[in-house]
């Protein structure tokens, strides 16, 4: 669990495996706002937010929330969470909580929750071929 845990804290090496989560920068604390850049394979320069730390658990979970345009119009607060099973094997969840005006009429639309979703499952399986090289 702490490999995995080492593998998402650093940031710096997000370029280098990460295919959604491009770059991660700040300090990671409870309250302090960073900066996040996504980018979904068929987006040409994909999305820059500053979401704000809103939970820290070291080993366990680092969620952010942060507003697409400004807030309330699309909010989303996305976890990495960390959970063992037992031995060595562990749960990686991430997820991505959205909220705002705009819900009703992205919901229709095939990017938001179908590419979130796909974002994550390529991201998932990076993070683990790193987890299961780096053993």
């Amino acid at each position: 669990m702490d490999r995995i845990w080492q593998i998402l804290m650093d940031f710096a090496a997000y370029p280098n495996w990460n295919p959604y989560i491009k770059e991660i920068s700040g300090e990671v604390k409870e309250g302090s706002k960073i900066k996040v850049h996504m980018k979904q394979e068929w987006e040409k320069n994909g999305v820059t937010l500053r979401p704000r730390i809103i939970r820290l658990n070291p080993g366990k979970e680092l969620t952010w929330k942060g507003s697409f345009f400004f807030p309330g119009l699309l909010d989303g607060e996305h976890s990495l969470i960390l959970e063992e099973i037992s031995g060595h094997k562990v749960r990686f969840i991430q997820k991505e909580i959205f909220n705002g005006i705009a819900i009703p009429i992205i919901s229709t639309s095939w990017s938001i929750e179908k590419g979130t979703v796909r974002s994550f499952g390529d991201m998932n399986n990076a993070l683990k071929k790193r987890a299961e090289r780096a053993r």
